[in-house]
């Protein structure tokens, strides 16, 4: 199973977050009072850690420690606000049926319906 963004979180929570690149990037924290870029954020490893208060780990580790819970629940929380990255971008016609731009559908050789 692939993770969620754990930049998805961090902006649901308010942080500004630094440019994506490799490594960790500086940051202010949004789980404290923050002036100073305290906190670091990694891209490539999904992770989070703040020097100030001393919060880490993964985007289920943060939501587990701002919203409570346990590992199950941080899964579905994060599943609520992931990024169309993580979910379908498009769902087929709710009917079942063919998708229709007129009021006449066109079949395969140009015959109405």
């Amino acid at each position: 199973m692939d993770k969620h963004d754990i930049s998805a979180y961090l902006t649901h929570v308010g942080a500004t977050l630094p440019a994506v690149g490799h490594g960790w990037r500086k940051m202010k924290c949004p789980f404290h009072g923050d002036k100073h870029a305290s906190a670091a954020i990694n891209y490539d490893e999904n992770r989070f850690k703040c020097f100030g208060c001393e919060v880490s780990g993964d985007v289920y580790d943060l939501i587990i420690y701002k919203e409570g819970g346990n590992y199950i629940e941080a899964i579905k929380f994060a599943e609520g606000i992931s990024l169309a990255g993580n979910r379908p971008v498009r769902k087929g016609p709710a009917s079942g049926g063919r998708v229709s731009f007129n009021s006449a559908s066109i079949g395969r050789r140009g015959q109405k319906f």
